[in-house]
Order: structure tokens, then sequence, then C-alpha cells
């Protein structure tokens, strides 16, 4: 095949590139420019989930239900104090925030983003990381030697595919702060490789920064695909240096050349280690003391989120299957959208074909296949094997490494674009057209099928999901109804035809192909992004207004059903819950919120044997748990209903517990039990009288003691709690806040132990009687370590890239 590159360069070097993703994103987000002050989330319909069980799937999205309350709160904390907290008072009794792997507190835009401070920074946020990814797919084409054409079309692919659309639809925002890392990370491994130290230093500082966003798995797959590389070029010198030994054959500077490229991989990875150590090192630190999934009242069933073989038929058009709210696929939407767009599709399929670097083809072929064999589950081998790796289990959702799979098929698209541009030879391009015309004759027999689909009435599953053979009429009468995905077949087939027509035309036909796909994804994009108002979340309602009402003197805790009181809700309305929708949680708190979580199941649903209900009210009481609400009374014999009303059409109940206790409290003795019993222990006592220990901090001290004393508790910062009591014998305070490794204490000025009591909560002897301060103040493990490590990582980059710079100006200044 004779290969003519066409002369593109009228077209622009970077100019057009970035006018084309501009031009993609405004259309894409037109919804969103037209209210800039609007969340990305459906405010009207709640999407289907097979993680949730059935009518457990709330209204709203992770962004809703999960970023936005933390982002608020930081972004409070952040503009009164100038500050990043290192502990999270909200939920599971108070958590490490420095230390959560979710939390990116050092993620530098997330800082533009807290003073920023509106709910739809994240939205802008999120669309800027896109348009940086956009370019740097562009980047990336251009690394690869893709003319700018194709590289922009690269660029458009990566940018607006509908799985990362998807994803962000969800409000997986975070995940996509992580991937816009994903090209730049990978141009750099492209310059590293070649001795280019100065842009090869994008290789540490991107893959640095994909793992502080929020969301480490997606910085885990690029490290993975790194160590991958790096092991390959190994593998490679190793296997040349036998078949040709250094002293016979092989010039002693091509040995240097690959140990000097082994030495900069190993350099590249230890500098992003170094960068990023401020986040992992305090995460390492607080693993020791943090629990996996305690299995609370959302989304679960990780092993659903894999590709399913019905997935296949998304590579035709994401809406096949549904959308969110009509899914009829396995698991939901988001996580198992298998599809680049029909036109890239094509121009991925021609790269793979006949793009004359066979070599890059199949380096980015197989990337793509391991990725997509990753994201078929455990069941398939390589999933189980890799997430079983001791640090990997962060790889819990298979089908994310459809992150990887896009970057790859977007590389491949752009090649494609070049091949369509190049190409000369008629007959190679009248057998394109003629592959392409019995594909297209096959996807009118299966839209066919959709019409006469249209003719049998729907058949769903308890989730919305297609029932056997239903599945197939129903996506074909989706196909039929896809009015953008058909016009963009006939287009592509219409480009065809005019490369066969008119050969020499190859630079036109290429525009009207790169035109198509621009044209595709966007539209796809503004047909998928949702737009609501944020005050559909945030303004106040019947429950507010309830709680309002009754709300207690002091600080106070509420038990609620998660998916009718949300924690943005919550947020709303300056109220603590007892849990929030994170799996971050400390093991020994986690342990105690375990029994509150069948409170508000099924009236029908059997109370757990192994969680008793003693033990549930209990822990209601020590959790100073004033108020319950939820749009289903309690199973648990708590209190009297005190209010009662409708929010929309559904009924709350707003109930009290009269024996909830105070944040913090005085009580006379210990009762000193074995580690393995103390929580049971906690529905045998009278926590006033007693508080359920291991081991006795006032052993030794005789007399009488200090009953039972509510403490005063002020906290004016999450990092620091005073606590002030007056008493006329010795105690023991207990505050109800999570103990944790990292807090410590002062008595009136004197540094004393802070023990564990009451399974999970804090404890402060008392001995001498009088009045007393207690100040409590948390130093997260590990932040001092990792900060340094990141300073001095940081300080050998710039020095790196500044000796590069200044050998580079000597060159060509002399």
């Amino acid at each position: 095949m004779r290969v003519v590159v066409p002369d593109l360069r009228r077209w622009g070097r970077w100019g057009g590139s970035i006018v084309a993703l501009v031009g993609a994103l405004m259309v894409g987000f037109s919804g969103l420019l037209a209210n800039p002050t609007a969340l990305i989330v459906d405010g009207e319909r709640s999407w289907i989930d097979e993680g949730y069980r059935t009518g457990d799937r709330p209204i709203g999205n992770d962004l809703t239900g999960l970023f936005l309350p933390r982002f608020l709160w930081q972004s409070d904390h952040w503009r009164s104090f100038g500050t990043i907290p290192q502990w999270d008072p909200h939920g599971f009794a108070g958590r490490p925030n420095v230390g959560n792997p979710q939390a990116g507190n050092w993620y530098p835009p997330i800082w533009l983003a807290w003073s920023w401070g509106e709910p739809s920074a994240l939205g802008w946020l999120t669309v800027g990381h896109l348009l940086w990814l956009g370019l740097g797919g562009v980047v990336l084409g251009r690394g690869v030697g893709l003319g700018p054409l194709a590289a922009t079309v690269s660029g458009v692919v990566v940018m607006l595919n509908p799985y990362i659309i998807a994803q962000i639809i969800e409000g997986h925002l975070p995940h996509l702060w992580s991937v816009s890392w994903y090209p730049w990370t990978l141009v750099g491994a492209l310059w590293l490789r070649k001795g280019q130290w100065t842009a090869g230093l994008l290789l540490p500082l991107g893959l640095a920064c994909s793992v502080m966003t929020g969301h480490p798995q997606e910085g885990i797959y690029l490290g993975l695909v790194l160590a991958a590389w790096a092991a390959w070029d190994a593998f490679r010198s190793l296997a040349t240096l036998r078949r040709h030994p250094l002293r016979k054959v092989r010039p002693a500077g091509d040995a240097r050349e690959d140990a000097w490229r082994l030495g900069r991989w190993g350099l590249a990875f230890l500098l992003a280690l170094g960068l990023s150590a401020v986040e992992w090192v305090p995460v390492l630190s607080a693993r020791a003391w943090a629990a996996g999934p305690m299995g609370g009242e959302g989304g679960g069933g990780a092993s659903l989120y894999h590709l399913w073989p019905s997935n296949l038929m998304q590579l035709i058009s994401p809406r096949i299957l549904g959308g969110p709210s009509s899914y009829m696929g396995r698991g939901n939407l988001w996580e198992t959208m298998l599809s680049v767009g029909w036109a890239p599709l094509v121009l991925l399929v021609l790269g793979v074909a006949a793009y004359p670097d066979r070599r890059a083809v199949w380096g980015w072929f197989a990337l793509m296949g391991m990725s997509l064999w990753f994201a078929g589950g455990r069941s398939l081998g390589l999933a189980a094997v890799v997430s079983g790796i001791p640090g990997l289990e962060a790889a819990r959702v298979p089908a994310r490494s459809l992150f990887v799979v896009v970057t790859a098929a977007s590389v491949l698209a752009g090649m494609g674009m070049e091949v369509i541009g190049s190409v000369v030879d008629r007959r190679q391009i009248v057998r394109w057209a003629r592959n392409y015309g019995k594909f297209l004759a096959l996807v009118c027999f299966v839209v066919a099928g959709g019409v006469w689909a249209s003719l049998v009435p729907e058949e769903r599953g308890a989730q919305g999901r297609g029932i056997g053979r239903s599945l197939w009429f129903l996506a074909t009468r989706h196909l039929a109804q896809d009015g953008l995905t058909l016009t963009t077949i006939a287009g592509v087939g219409a480009a065809f035809c005019w490369r066969v027509l008119r050969p020499e035309r190859g630079a036109k036909a290429a525009m009207l192909m790169a035109g198509i796909v621009i044209l595709e994804l966007s539209l796809s994009t503004v047909m998928a992004v949702p737009i609501c108002s944020v005050n559909r979340f945030l303004e106040r309602d019947a429950v507010s207004e309830a709680l309002d009402r009754h709300r207690p003197e002091g600080p106070f805790r509420v038990r609620a059903r998660d998916t009718f009181y949300s924690d943005l809700h919550a947020w709303r309305d300056g109220i603590e819950k007892t849990n929030i929708g994170d799996l971050f949680q400390i093991r020994h708190a986690a342990e105690v919120t375990r029994p509150l979580y069948p409170v508000f199941q099924e009236p029908e649903a059997p109370f757990p044997r192994h969680l008793d209900a003693d033990l549930a009210n209990a822990i209601l009481d020590c959790m100073g748990v004033a108020l319950l609400v939820s749009d289903r009374p309690p199973r648990l014999e708590v209190g009297p209903v005190i209010e009662s009303g409708r929010r929309g059409g559904a009924r709350f109940e707003l109930t009290e517990n009269p024996g909830a206790l105070p944040r913090a409290w005085v009580v006379p003795e210990v009762d000193v039990v074995n580690p393995s019993r103390t929580l049971e222990r906690l529905a045998e006592v009278d926590p006033r009288s007693v508080v359920v220990m291991t081991t006795d901090p006032m052993r030794g001290i005789a007399g009488a003691r200090q009953p039972f004393t509510p403490v005063e508790y002020r906290q004016e910062h999450p990092d620091r709690i005073i606590l002030r009591v007056t008493t006329e014998a010795p105690g023991l305070m207990v505050v109800a806040d999570t103990w944790m490794p990292g807090w410590q204490a002062t008595l009136n000025g004197r540094a004393v132990p802070l023990d564990r009591g009451d399974h999970a909560f804090r404890v402060v002897a008392l001995p001498d009687p009088g009045n007393i301060e207690v100040v409590m103040r948390y130093h997260a493990p590990g932040l001092a370590i990792g900060g340094i490590l990141s300073s001095g990582a940081g300080v050998v980059l710039m020095v790196i890239g500044l000796r590069t710079l200044v050998q580079r100006v000597f060159r060509r200044w002399g």
C-alpha cells in the first residue's frame, strides 16, 4: 500500500485543534452554558442500578449523594480557615479526612473550586478537565506520529466518547479528573523513553495527579499500564542482550541506552510516588484502623459492574440498551457503556486494518484488548489475578478499565483518520466501501427487526431489563428510533462513496469524516447530559422545617434512611447523621454503626439474628441520636413519633429518642471486659453509670466517684474540640466521637492519655476533681512524612527540569 500524507498544514498546527475541541464541548454542554449555576444530574427520575435493592435507588447521582456534600463542607472550611481539615466529623461519629483515599485534598485544581464555593463549580471543573483530556489526546496523537487533523479527531474521541459522558452523568467527577491525565502521562512516557527529560517529566507529574484526584482506582490502572510498558522494555533489552552478547555483536552504546531507558523509568516512578506521598502515606497510616466495606444501605454488588455479552450491542449505538432510567442490560448503564460512537468505531477498525506502522497499531490494540479482558470481570481471570495482588484491592470495579480502552481506541481512531486521508489506491478504497456496505446491510436488517419489534409489547424485569429474547427486540426498536446513529451510519457511507468516486480528494474526505465524528459525539453528549437546578436538592422542605421545630440543644445526631434524607439534605440543615454515603470508615466505629443499618429496612424483612435490637437501641443512645427521620417507621421501639407530614408524594415521620445521651459525659466506673466482648456488652450495661473498656485507667484510685454529669462540648474546628465540666470527685469523661490514633488530649494544659471506651469512643480519665478543661487535637498520622517526601520530590522535579532547560539553552546559543 502506497502512503501519501496529504498536506493539511493550512488547517493549522494547534489553533484548529483547540477550536474543534472547544466547539465540540460547547455543543455537548450547551445546556450547562444556558444555565451556568445548574448541576449535571437528573432531578426527576431515579436510575436503574442492580447494585441497589429494588426501590432504594434515590433520585440523583453520586454528585448529589456523595461528592457535593463533602465539597460544600470542605469549601466552607477552606474559605473560613484557609486550611484543609484533617478530621471529618460527619458520619460514623467521625473519621480521618486526611487519609481518606476519596477525599482528594491535595489535588490543586480542587482548591480553586473550594475558593469559588458554588455547587456548580464541580460541573465546570469537570468541563475544564474534559478540555484538558481532549488537548492531551491531541498531543498524544501528534506524539505517535499523527497529523493535525487525525490528532484532533483522536482528542475529540477521547474527550466526548459515550463511556466518559456516562461516567459524568452519574456524577463520577473525580474519576474523570483522574482520567484527564492519561494521555499527558502517556505522552510523557513516549518522550522519556527517547531521553527528552523536560517533556518526559509529564509522566511522574501526570501519574501523581491521577492518583490524587480523589479516586485512586483510575490512577492504579494508569500505573499498571506504565508498569507493563516498562516491563516490556526490560524484557526486550534482556532478550536482545541474550541473542547478541555485548562482547560479540552488540555495540556498547546500545547497552548503555537500554540501561538509561530503564533507569529513566525507575526514576519517573519514584518521582510519581514522591509527589503523591502526601496523599498515600496518610492513607497507608490509616489503613491499619480502616474498615472494609460494611455493606451499608447503598450500592454494592461491585461484581455486577463488568462487561456482559449484551454490552456488545452498544458498539452500534450507546442508546441501544436504553438510557440510565430505562436500562435493559446488566449492572447499570454508566459502568458498562461499551461504546466510542459509530464513526469512531469505523475509524478504529480502519486504523487497525490499514495503518502502515504495524508495530504501533499492535501496541495500542494489545493495550485495548488487555483492558477489555480485564473489564470482562473476574470470571475471565485477569481481573481476579490483578485484584488479588496486595495493594491493588481498589481495582474493585473491573469495568472501569474501559477508561484505558477508550484512550487506546482514540489513538487507533486517529490512525484510521490518517488512513482515510492518505490512501489513493482505488481498489483498496472500493474494498473498504464494499465491506462497509455489507455491514450496513446487516444494520438495516437489525433496524427492520426493530420496526417489527415495535409491534410486540415490551416485557421488563424487576429492574427494567428485557427478559429473554425480548431484549433483542427492544434493542432493535431503540436502534430503529435512534435518528443520530442512523444519520451517522449514512454519513459515513457517503464519505466512503466520495472516496470511491474521487480517490484523489483524500484531504477533503478526511475533513468530512472528522466533521461527522465531531458532530456525532457532540450531539450524543447533549442528548445524554441532564441539567437540573441546584434548588431541586438544596431548597428547604417539610422535613427541614420539622427538624428545626424539634432540634435539641447542643450537638446531636440523627438516624435517617439515606435514600429519603440524604447527606446533602443533612449538610443543608446543619445536621450530623450516623452514617454517610461513603465506604471509608474506621473499623471500631463501623462495627458500632453496623447494627443500625436494619433499622429502616423493609418491614417484612426479618431482623438479622446476629444484630440484637437491644444493642441497636444502646448504640442510638450512646451516639447521641436524638431524632430518627424516615418515610417508613423504624423497626425498633425507640420513642414517640413527635411529628409527621408529607414531602412531595412521600409521608415521613420524626421519631424522638428520649434516651439519647449528650455528646460528652462523665461516668463513675469502668466495666473491664475482654476486647472481643466490648460491643455486645454495650447492650447489657447502663452507659450513664459505666464505660466499657479493656483496661481500667482509674485503677488504684479509691473513694467516691463522680456520678453521671453532662459535659459542655464545643467544636471550634474539625481538628480541635474543647470540653469543659466541673466535678467533685474522680471520674471518666466519655466523648461519643470516634477514637483514632492521631488524636491527642490535654487536661488543663497537661498532656494525658486518650483511651478507647464503649468500643469506639474516646475516654479521658479525670483523677482530680475541680474545674476541668480537656482539649483534643488531631494530627493525621503520616501527614508530616508524606509532606516532606512530596516536597522533596517536587524539588527534584524542578531541578531536573531547570537543568535540562539550561542545557538546551547553552547548546542552542553556544
